[in-house]
Formats: C-alpha cells, sequence, structure tokens
C-alpha cells in the first residue's frame, strides 16, 4: 500500500489519510479482473468524452464506477458532485502499448477529496505499478507520466475535480457502449432531472450555416477541454489572466453570449506574444494569442501549459 508522502500528496490528502483505497497495483483498484487487464470488472463502464484532451496523438480509454445505490449530484450542471467511493480511470496507449492508466477514488465530501495517482505498465504489459512521482519517457516513448501534484495542477482547479465526465461533454450520442448524458439519466444515476425532452440537454449555438456551426462547436470545445479546467473564475490562474475558456451551460443562447467570446474575441492582454497582443482576433488566427501559444515552440510559452510536447496541428 502506498503511504501518504508530504512532498507529493497535496494538504488535503492528509486530511483523510491513511488512504485504505490507494494499492501499489493497478490490479488492486477494481478495474480489471487481472493484473494484465484483459478484461474489465462488472459494473465498470466505458465513457468518451465528445472533446477529448489532446495528448500527443495518444490513444485513450476511460471508465467509471459508481458505488452501488449512489448516484451524481447534477444539481449544478457545470459542476457534477461525485459519491464518496467513486473511481475514474484513464489508459494512454502510444504505438500500440500501454504506458500509463491514471486512477482517481473519491475519499470523501469536499470538492476536491480525490485520490491522484498514475500506474506506469512494465514492457511486459502485464502489470502497472504506482508512481506517484510520475516518470519521464514512459516505455522509451516522449510521453511523460505526470506526478501527483502534476495530476492536481488540473483537477483542482475545476469544482467538482473531474474534467472528461460533466454534462456538457457527456450531451452527444456517445459511440458504442460508452456511457452518455442520456443514459446515466435513463438509469437513475443523476439526482436531478435534465432539461428539455430529449438530446441534446445543452445545445450549444447555432452558426450562419452548418460548416459554421460545427467548426464554432469543435473549436470552442476544444477550449473548453484542453484549457479551461485552468482558464475559469474557479482557479488560482484567473486572478493573473481575467480568461474564462471553460462553457457554461446558462450561457449557450449564441456563441458571443458564451464566456470564451466575451473574455477572448477582440480583447488585449498585456502578455503580449511574437507581436500579438489580442486573445483572440476575428478573422486573423495567426495574429491571435490562443494560436500563437498554441503552437509556439518554447514550452514556457505553448499551451496547454503540461502534458503534451507535440503541437496539435489538426486544432
Amino acid at each position: 500500500m502506498l503511504s501518504p508522502d508530504a512532498s507529493v500528496d497535496a494538504p488535503v490528502d492528509a486530511a483523510v489519510a491513511p488512504n485504505p483505497l490507494t494499492p501499489d497495483r493497478l490490479s488492486g483498484t477494481g478495474l480489471c479482473v487481472d493484473a494484465a487487464c484483459t478484461q474489465i470488472a462488472a459494473g465498470v463502464r466505458t465513457f468518451a468524452p465528445r472533446w477529448p484532451l489532446w495528448t500527443d496523438g495518444a490513444v485513450k480509454e476511460r471508465w467509471i464506477w459508481l458505488p452501488p445505490g449512489k448516484k451524481i449530484d447534477n444539481s449544478d450542471p457545470n459542476h457534477w458532485r461525485f459519491p464518496v467511493g467513486t473511481k475514474l480511470w484513464k489508459s494512454f496507449t502510444v504505438n500500440g502499448k500501454r504506458l500509463e492508466t491514471r486512477y482517481l477514488v473519491k475519499l470523501d465530501t469536499g470538492d476536491n477529496h480525490w485520490f491522484l495517482v498514475a500506474y506506469a505498465w512494465n514492457d511486459a504489459q502485464n502489470e502497472a505499478v504506482a508512481v506517484p512521482r510520475g516518470q519521464d519517457n514512459a516505455g522509451g516513448t516522449n510521453h511523460d507520466i505526470p506526478s501527483r501534484a502534476d495530476c492536481r495542477q488540473c483537477h483542482d482547479r475545476v469544482p467538482g475535480g473531474v474534467l472528461g465526465f460533466s454534462a456538457l461533454a457527456l450531451d452527444y450520442a456517445a459511440p458504442g457502449t460508452n456511457l452518455d448524458l442520456e443514459e446515466l439519466a435513463s438509469a437513475g444515476l443523476l439526482t436531478a432531472a435534465l432539461p428539455g425532452s430529449g438530446s441534446p440537454r445543452y445545445p450549444l449555438p447555432a452558426g450562419r450555416n452548418a460548416q459554421e456551426t460545427q467548426y464554432a462547436a469543435e473549436a470552442v470545445g476544444y477550449l473548453h477541454m484542453n484549457c479551461g479546467h485552468c482558464h475559469n473564475p474557479d482557479s488560482p490562474v484567473y486572478a493573473g489572466s481575467p480568461l474564462e475558456l471553460r462553457l457554461t451551460t446558462n450561457m449557450l443562447s449564441s456563441w458571443p453570449a458564451t464566456t470564451v467570446y466575451t473574455t477572448a474575441v477582440g480583447v488585449t492582454t498585456p502578455a503580449m506574444i511574437d507581436g500579438a497582443s489580442i486573445i483572440i482576433k476575428p478573422a486573423a488566427p495567426d495574429e491571435s494569442v490562443v494560436i500563437k501559444r498554441m503552437n509556439h515552440a518554447n514550452p514556457a510559452i505553448r499551451m496547454p501549459a503540461i502534458g503534451t510536447e507535440v503541437v496539435d496541428a489538426s486544432a
């Protein structure tokens, strides 16, 4: 069993230590029935957010397990609260080889009472061991496994602590057997009724034509998932950079009504990047700070700030 380590554990962990739910092998977390994870355990469900986080092209799988009889508190649709005992996992595969599986478990009531740790897969692919301090260049690749402190840099900046399992992320017809918002509601796993009579429950604004509608949703959705966990009013980053790139369900009447538009489009920033001073300059992406940062060669300037080393060209 891992023991709390003051050098890598956030103070919130100490408040609920010792933590009996933190085995040093992935096989002890309840995700799989065997150490090689050839079969997912009963009751564990897959999900896929409609706007995936960019991680240098790694293939990802995601799972969630809810304690029997418990529900997700969705009374605030922008910040779901999960019952104690909730578990989430995310596995990263590069060039056909599993490199890590990240694990979150809700230890106690309170927004950020989660234990977060990553497990590194061995070369034989038959066991994954916890690496609380992270691991650089996992499996001989450029993929870096984050430390527990790195994980908290993102997860602790959003009330509720979970990033990819939310109302907006799941409000679409998810492919295959992945959970989506409609299935959660029909299974009685949400505490509050959803608005409307069917999917989408939180419709995104329409553009002037189908192409604009699609592109706007993809662009703003990308910012929501890749940038919004830091750039939102609940994050300490907001005090120095009042930029709100996280969508909210109550501000979707039109694209100009979204916080992405009001805090970024046409807004000047004192932090000029390569001659650009407007965060998002209309009709001039190459003169926009957001695009400059996304494409910058200097990792100290490029965004997102952590978790990636390769520019997402399609984004």
